[in-house]
């Protein structure tokens, strides 16, 4: 059973994974990405340090929300992969591929590192 943890930083939205995931997991997972993508962070991080495997579907659910994700302007960062899931991510086509970092430090350089969009100002009334 994979187990989810959020926190909520300055300038990202951290979701912490640990377990064992599979198949079953995914709609904890969907669960997640979404309340994390509503919470009105830019930056969407997910350590997987503590996660002992990740199945091929998560990974395929993970790729979908990058994709979303990116058209909202938010940025999802996958830190601390198992060399299964990196190796399971890279047979991916580069453009489905979410960025994926060594360490929660470097997913905040990243980040930083990224051109800003431009966000639709809303009219004043």
């Amino acid at each position: 059973m994979m187990n989810v943890y959020r926190e909520i930083l300055p300038d990202s939205y951290l979701l912490i994974l640990s377990g064992q995931a599979s198949a079953d997991d995914l709609l904890t997972l969907q669960q997640a990405l979404n309340r994390a993508g509503a919470s009105g962070k830019a930056n969407i991080w997910l350590d997987c340090s503590a996660l002992a495997s990740m199945p091929a579907a998560a990974i395929g659910l993970l790729s979908d929300y990058h994709l979303r994700f990116q058209r909202r302007r938010l940025s999802l960062v996958l830190c601390h992969l198992t060399d299964a899931a990196a190796a399971t991510l890279q047979l991916l086509p580069w453009a489905l591929r979410p960025p994926v970092v060594a360490t929660l430090l470097e997913a905040a350089t990243y980040c930083r590192s990224q051109p800003r969009m431009a966000t639709p100002r809303r009219p004043a009334r």
